[in-house]
Order: C-alpha cells, then structure tokens, then sequence
C-alpha cells in the first residue's frame, strides 16, 4: 500500500511590483498604504524601473524572492520582467488597468491584535478625509491610520483600549501617540513573517532605527528607498517629508515619538533627495531640538539596493506559521486544510492567504520528494482551488475565506506518466495553460526493451550503474551476447574465476602463483582464493536474484554429441535433446552454467546479419539506461523518469510526429534529451534529432535539454551543442543545455566488493 505524507504550511500571499520612476507620489503612497494593511505586505518588493530596464543590482535581490503575483505600472511592457527568467508566479498584472484582472488582497493585519493583551492600546482614525493637513499622508504611512472609519477595524478592536480620533482629536494626534504607546497599525503587517529578509555586505546599520527624510512630493526615490529599505535587516523606519518634519517639528510631542520608535539610543537619517549638508543642517536646527533625547546621525550611505552579503540571503523567517504533517493512505484522499495561529475564522470581505504543500512517499528512497516542474497545472493535483509551483518545486495554493468553505481539499497524486501527459500537450507557462500539438504520446518497441530491463534490476539504478560501469562485468555480459559456442551465451563459475584472476593480474591487484591461482594466503591478506571465490559467488547470486543471469546446466547429448544448454526447470531425470530429439539421463553432479538473459543482449547489443556477415552494433538503449542512471545520480530529493516516448498530433493516427528519448524531472526539473551511442547520429539527416529537439522545447518549456554519447567523433557532442544554443539565441525562454559523454566502463570497481567476500 502507498503512503504519502503531506506537510503543509499556512503563510501571508507574496507580491512584486515593478513601478516606473515617474509613476504617481500619490498612487504610489496608496500602493504602499495597500500593502502594509495585509499580512506580510511590509515586505513585497516595489522595484523602480527607468526606460523599461531592471538594474543588475535589483536583479540580484529579486532572486531571493518568490512571488505569487507580480504587478507593473502601465508605462512597463511585462515581457522584461518576464524574460528575467526568475518568477514562477500565478499571473503578470497590469497595476493601472481598469478593471484590473486581479486585486492586491491578502488577510488584514488587524487579525494579530489577538496576540496582544486585551488591554493594549489602539487608535481608529475616522472622517479624517475631511481634514486638509500634510500630515495625513505622515499618520498614513507610518501608521497605517485610515481617513474612513472601516467595519472591519471596528469589529476586531471592540474589546481593546480604544481611542477613535476624529476631526476634533486629529490635532492632538501626535500627543495621543506618545502618552497612548498604541499598537502600530502598520507593524501588524510584519508579523508572521514567511519571506526572506536580506544582510547587506557593507552596510552595517542592520539594528537601527532609520528616519527616512524627503526633499518633497515630486520625487519617488525616497519612497522607494523607505519602502524597499525593510527588504534587508532593520529595526524600524519612519518616512516624513521636509514640510512634514517643520510641522512635527513644532510639536512638543513629536521628540517622544521619535524616543518611544526606537531603543538603540542613534536614530539614522537618511535621503535620497537631500545631500549629506542639508541632511546634517536639519539634524542641528530641527531635529537636535525635539525632546527626543536620542542621538541623530547623518546615516547617508551606499547606493541602494545593497549588495548582499549572503550567498542565499537569509532563510525564510521560521517564527511564522506552524507546519502540519498529515498521511495519506494513497494516492487520493482529503487534505486537512491547516488552520492560522492567530485566527479561527478570517471573515468580512474578501480576503486570501496562501498553504504552500509539500508531499513525500513513504518508503525507504530518499529520492521522495513530489518536486514538480514549473508547468505543472496544480489543479489536476489539489482540486478546486487555483495555485502554482513554487521556487522551491512543491505546491502553492490559494484559500479564499469566502469560495473555499470546507476545511478540507480533495487530492490526487498522479504518477509520473499520468502528470507527463499534462506537462506535454497543456503546459502552464506565465500562469496560464497553453495548448501544444502534442495531444498524445505512447510507448515503442525500444522503450518497452528498457522499461522490461529495468524491471529486471527491480529498479535499482545504483545496482545498475554498478555492473554497467565496470568493465569486467560488461565484458562478460558482451562475450556471452555474442557467444557462438554450441552452448550458447552461458558460462560458468569456474570460468568466470578463471577471467577474474588474470584481469586482477594485469592490474597487479594480485599476483599468482603456479598454478595460476591467487598467491595470497589466508590470514595475510583478504586478496586470496577462498575470498575470491566467496565474492563471486555472491555476485553471481545477485545476478541471478535479478535475472540477469538465469540458472542451468550446459548437457552434452550421448547420442549426437550436441551440447545445449537447458535452463534448470527443463532438467529432469531424463533430459530431451534439443538437437536429435532423443532420451538421455540426467548427467551425475554437473555444473552449474549461467546463460545471460535476453533483455540483457537486447538492450546492449544489436546482433544481426547483413549480407552474409555478422553485424554488431551498440544499441541505443544502453545510452538511454546509462543517462538515466546519471541523471538519477546527480538528483538529491526527488527522480521521475519515463522511457522513450513518441509524440502524436492526433488520437486518431499511429504516426508519430517527434519522438523523446529523454524525459525525467529532476528535483523538480523537467529534462528531455537525446541519446546516441555515437555523437555523429546528432547531425544524420541534416540535424533532424535536434531541430525536433528544438520544437517540442519551445513548446512545453523544459528546464533543460540534455544530449548525451557514449563516443564522441570530431568534438560532435559540443557541436550539437553549439547548434541547439544557436536555435535558441535571443530566445527569452531557452532551456538550459547539458552535453554528458557517458564514461565508457573501467576498472574502477575491480577487486571491491563485489569480487573478494570477506
């Protein structure tokens, strides 16, 4: 019985926005407003953009991102945010379209008072859009007031300490903050953190508290530098521009404001707009002269984004959600939707969060893991709600507290041949599913050879490589597929010791002695006869237990002389001659004689007569086996794999369109290739393997393209390379391309284990 288990993980939904420089001060400050009244919101992304170029240096912070939804501004064509190749998300929306396709929405921030005593503080802003004040945008971004009394608000503060400032209050705002200590509305945003949060390699500040200053309105550099300033570590920040602070300033509350904000005794003040004189100007005639009892810094530092420090950031901040396992019995069953620590219930308007799930299969591989491409249509899986494949290749799935009512999903975990179906004929490429012409696939005569060989290794890709690597095995393997003795392809114990002691001899791994036997003797080394011969024997046992070799007896008939093998169910007390059909008794004690199983020969070797000669070729099938071996090799949480597949335009017709020799995924990266034993079959019929190649990828999007030979003639592997890459050159979307010459088999293994028992 299958079993499959489930860890699952709620957490706040992620956003990027990508905003030109010129985009609108108040727009902006409202998308900011937007983000820090949602849980998890203080920490998307707002990447400023100019003439449609992302800088290098926010490339390199956006790669420690994994948004569900990015957003641009209308000035921004999404093909350059695209074509960053760094987001797997659910869709790119244009922030400025009316109607817009999708909401920035997420679980309000005010749900987290519940962590706090029922008797903190708290103030609720109402009609204060009435007011005409500078300061309201001040209150808006630093503390997330509201101009409009919300029913939410009110609903989930009623049993707190509750100040409601109005008109008449509004100018006593300041005063109220600082005698009140209220819960910072726009804090709530930050708790429960799943994101990650970055160091920067030469800027120290990491534990200050940062007093953001701009010029006025007519620039957005300060408010992208406050907004995007929290995305590496920091205590606290403030924004305020110039005629702001002459105003706060004034007031003699203002200093306790800025004492209570922070506990490291320096406040940092920082700009974009103002240079470091006039920074240090306001710091003496303004702000030296509030009641702030803190000492102030002229914080001006490297340009920003950062350089970061560590090589992945910081991990995901752990002091979120609570993960929850759960088992399945099999490969379909209900989910128990994990419930949020600081909420039974998320209600009022519509609100979204996300569960991200992980599934492992029990069982004793390590390679376990359901990692899944980015392709992969998640609604075939977990069913009835929208989601995506994350960075991390597991699901993402999206819970809407008013369309998703139950508390459990159903789900269905697919095998690898029923998910490839999905990733072949209808990929989800940018968040939405795209029909390719490959409606079909199926199997042939070559991979039915290679999925039966495998299933004579019952699967076992390290055994496989083991025998298939070491060049004594394969030698025998090859000898017996080619054998024309009477006896056919068998051989015995006595013969294979017989081969073993001299290629341990032409190593100089052993010597031997006179008699041709090993010179060791027991007791002195492990390198003797006994050992030997115990080694082997278990070897051979493996074998058999697989069927690579099958058990018989090689029988010479008394009548015709003919000598057959017979597998050792045919021998019986009287044996029938394969030759002159006559009775003959059973031979006293012969030896045992192992004959190399078909599926073996068929899948090594091509044997057959072209005139009048014997032709022996490699077969391909070798090379698919081998690439396979490797690729699960280099694979450290999750394999899959398919064998050859041919490709169809139509149900309705057996002519296949494209054929695959490679198809697997790879820690959740989907892999399709080429497999030649020769390197010269990649340019046969004027590069027909490899322009195919190049169809199918531009329409199913793998991760990867890998072209693999055992021989390689005239560096025609990396020229095969060289050609896909210029298939694919200014190709926003091309596959990463792998050349591998399968190490052709040595003596690596001889004289381990599998040779002396001991």
């Amino acid at each position: 019985m299958e079993q499959f288990q489930i860890t699952s993980r709620p957490r706040h939904i992620r956003y990027v926005f990508f905003v030109d420089e010129s985009y609108p001060y108040e727009t902006l400050l409202s998308l900011i407003h937007v983000n820090q009244s949602i849980w998890g919101g203080r920490y998307n992304p707002i990447v400023p953009v100019k003439d449609n170029i992302v800088t290098d240096r926010w490339n390199e912070i956006l790669k420690y991102y994994d948004p569900d939804f990015v957003f641009y501004s209308k000035e921004i064509d999404p093909e350059i945010i695209k074509r960053l190749r760094i987001f797997n998300p659910c869709g790119y929306y244009n922030l400025d379209e009316q109607p817009r396709r999708e909401d920035i929405s997420g679980v309000s921030g005010f749900y987290f008072l519940s962590e706090f005593h029922v008797k903190s503080k708290i103030i609720l802003t109402a009609e204060t859009w009435k007011i005409e004040s500078p300061l309201l945008s001040y209150y808006k971004i630093n503390y997330g007031f509201e101009t409009s009394l919300m029913h939410h608000e009110v609903e989930l503060t009623k049993d707190f300490d509750r100040k409601i400032v109005g008109q008449k209050e509004f100018s006593e705002l300041n005063k109220l903050i600082a005698e009140l200590r209220p819960i910072n509305q726009s804090h709530l945003s930050r708790k429960n953190l799943n994101t990650s949060i970055l160091r920067s390699k030469n800027y120290t500040g990491n534990y200050h508290f940062e007093l953001v200053i701009a010029k006025d309105k007519t620039s957005n550099a300060d408010l992208f530098y406050f907004w995007n300033r929290m995305l590496f570590e920091l205590r606290n920040i403030m924004y305020v521009t110039v005629e702001e602070l002459e105003l706060l300033c004034n007031d003699e509350y203002f200093g306790e404001v800025l004492y209570d904000m922070d506990w490291d005794n320096s406040i940092l003040v920082t700009s974009e707009s103002l240079t470091k004189e006039e920074i240090q100007n306001i710091i003496e005639n303004r702000l030296k002269k509030t009641k702030a009892n803190r000492r102030f810094e002229n914080g001006q530092n490297e340009k920003f984004p950062f350089e970061v420090l560590d090589a992945h950031g910081l991990f995901e901040r752990n002091f979120g959600e609570d993960s929850t396992v759960q088992t399945l019995h099999s490969r379909s069953g209900l989910f128990h939707l994990p419930k949020l620590s600081f909420t039974n219930k998320v209600g009022f308007y519509p609100q979204k969060w996300v569960v991200d799930i992980q599934i492992k299969k029990l069982g004793n591989n390590y390679q376990n893991e359901f990692k899944l491409p980015f392709t992969t249509e998640t609604q075939y899986i977990v069913k009835g709600v929208k989601g995506r494949i994350n960075h991390r290749r597991n699901i993402s799935v999206f819970i809407h507290n008013q369309q998703t009512t139950s508390d459990t999903l159903e789900v269905y975990i697919p095998e690898f041949r029923n998910l490839l179906r999905q990733l072949l004929s209808r990929p989800v490429i940018d968040g939405e599913s795209k029909d390719t012409k490959y409606i079909d696939s199926g199997l042939h005569d070559d991979s039915n050879k290679l999925t039966a060989f495998l299933k004579i290794f019952n699967y076992d890709f390290l055994a496989i490589d083991d025998f298939f690597s070491d060049k004594f095995w394969v030698t025998i393997f090859e000898e017996l597929a080619t054998s024309n003795k009477a006896s056919g392809d068998s051989i015995s114990l006595d013969e294979i010791l017989e081969k073993c002691r001299i290629a341990l001899a032409e190593k100089q791994i052993v010597q031997l002695d006179e008699n041709r036997k090993l010179a060791g003797k027991k007791g002195e080394t492990y390198k003797n006869e006994e050992n030997l011969e115990l080694g082997i024997k278990q070897t051979i046992k493996e074998l058999c237990d697989y069927k690579v070799f099958l058990k018989g007896f090689n029988f010479k008939c008394k009548h015709c002389s003919s000598q057959f093998w017979y597998h050792i169910n045919e021998a019986k007390e009287i044996v029938n001659c394969k030759g002159c059909l006559e009775d003959f008794p059973f031979p006293i004690e012969p030896k045992f004689a192992y004959k190399l199983n078909d599926l073996i020969k068929n899948n090594i070797l091509k044997v057959h007569h072209e005139n009048g000669k014997l032709i022996i070729r490699r077969d391909g099938n070798l090379t698919v086996i081998r690439t396979l071996v490797s690729m699960q090799g280099k694979s450290h949480q999750s394999f899959f794999y398919s064998p050859q597949l041919n490709l169809y335009y139509s149900c309705h017709t057996n002519k296949p369109c494209a054929e695959l020799d490679i198809i697997c995924l790879s820690d959740g990266q989907f892999v399709i290739g080429e497999a030649k034993h020769d390197s010269r079959a990649f340019s046969a019929d004027s590069n027909k393997a490899l322009l195919s190649l190049v169809e199918i990828a531009k329409a199913i999007r793998p991760d990867k393209i890998i072209l693999t030979c055992y021989e390689d003639h005239n560096t025609k592997l990396e020229k095969a390379k060289k050609y896909l890459e210029g298939k694919f050159y200014k190709n926003p979307y091309a596959p990463e391309i792998e050349v591998w010459q399968l190490h052709t088999p040595d003596d690596f293994h001889l004289g381990r284990h599998r040779y002396f028992y001991f």
